[in-house]
């Protein structure tokens, strides 16, 4: 099942991921999907320029990066909030995914506001985390074996449905 958090940076900024489409149940590994990141500026100490700049990736393990990049944001000041979309790359393998967001630090300018620069890998919170099986596999492993279950459960009523039919005539005889 997909899981999501909020990832919180600066005591105010936060980043939430959902899937553009969701997944149905799972993603398979022929699939890109594309993923909403809502940025929110909820009190932060700092207001973020236009060059604001964070960090995603998407892994299927710890230690295997599938893709990232950086997505530029802003301006963002208190209260303000902006969704930008990231991904659309494809998944290739099977395991847990992951979509992770980072960011390494804001610095000044003149004017006020921060920007947000962005964070480098192993530093990526985690904010969404899905299932991504070969479409074979998952045929192979889940759907077929649900199938079986259903066909023997039929099989059974019929079954059951045939020895009352015996009894019964047996029982007129």
């Amino acid at each position: 099942m997909p899981a999501s958090q909020e990832v919180t940076m600066f005591e105010g900024l936060t980043f939430r991921v959902e899937p553009v489409e969701k997944p149905d149940p799972v993603y398979f590994t022929d699939q890109a999907p594309e993923f909403e990141v809502t940025i929110e500026n909820d009190g932060s100490e700092y207001d973020f320029d236009g060059d604001s700049e964070f960090s995603w990736s998407i892994t299927t393990d710890p230690t295997q990066i599938v893709h990232e990049g950086t997505r530029q944001f802003g301006p963002l000041e208190d209260g303000d909030t902006e969704t930008v979309i990231i991904g659309n790359k494809l998944l290739a393998y099977e395991g847990h995914g992951t979509v992770g967001i980072g960011a390494a630090g804001a610095s000044g300018s003149e004017d006020g506001f921060r920007t947000l620069r962005p964070g480098r890998s192993p530093s990526y919170d985690p904010a969404y985390s899905f299932s991504v099986w070969d479409r074979s596999h998952y045929k192979a492993s889940i759907r077929n074996p649900k199938r079986l279950q259903k066909a023997l459960i039929f099989t059974s009523i019929v079954l059951i449905l045939f020895a009352f039919i015996q009894l019964l005539i047996a029982g007129f005889t």
